[in-house]
């Protein structure tokens, strides 16, 4: 299949997902104004898991494991990865082709040993690594390079996601974390990133 036409039909399928994904939001936030706290981690889940975030999930998860139940945070924060990644795969022209994402790849140990296991078992990778606390990124952008299957991709990270969230959401919801430690240390974290990816940029404009 021409890169193309698969890059048009990701970018349709993408719009259609987004715009549904907004419209299901807003109208459950009105019809059930009790799963607004939800909805709010659900949307946030989306560029949590976006292409190489600065964004870290967890602290808003175990914010939404003190509200709602773990199977139903668990269901938000794997329906925000599925939305993700079909605007990853929507973006897969630019993600490849990005300085940026090549140097984080050149500089990935986890990405040097997707690569050697991928063409393995790239189904068990998958689910393996949103299962495990492992970077996820290497294994999602050498995926989509090698245009593995979004249905197949959306498979292994449902089976890897919704255990793993359902699993924080349970030690959040016992482990009650003030909202104020929740928040350093989402800010903290994502400080750590936006450092690292500030490097990046740094470096690749001193290489030029």
């Amino acid at each position: 299949m021409d890169a193309a036409p698969t890059r048009g039909r990701y970018r349709r399928l993408a719009t259609t997902v987004t715009i549904a994904a907004l419209a299901a939001a807003g109208l459950l936030a009105v019809l059930q104004p009790a799963w607004r706290a939800l909805l709010g981690y659900f949307l946030y889940a989306i560029p949590a898991h976006l292409l190489i975030s600065v964004l870290a999930n967890e602290p808003a998860l175990l914010a939404a494991a003190k509200l709602y139940s773990p199977t139903a945070v668990a269901l938000a924060g794997t329906a925000g990865c599925i939305v993700a990644i079909v605007l990853d795969y929507a973006l897969i022209g630019w993600l490849t082709n990005l300085r940026l994402v090549k140097t984080e790849l050149d500089d990935s140990r986890g990405f040097r040993t997707a690569q050697r296991y991928f063409g393995k078992a790239p189904f068990a990778l998958i689910l393996l690594s949103a299962l495990l606390p492992v970077p996820f990124y290497p294994v999602k952008i050498l995926a989509i390079t090698r245009g593995y299957p979004l249905a197949r991709f959306i498979g292994a990270l449902v089976l890897g996601r919704f255990p793993r969230f359902y699993l924080l959401a349970l030690g959040g919801q016992k482990a009650q974390a003030p909202d104020s430690a929740l928040f350093s240390a989402g800010a903290a974290l994502a400080l750590i990133a936006a450092w690292g990816l500030w490097r990046t940029v740094r470096r690749n404009r001193s290489e030029k």
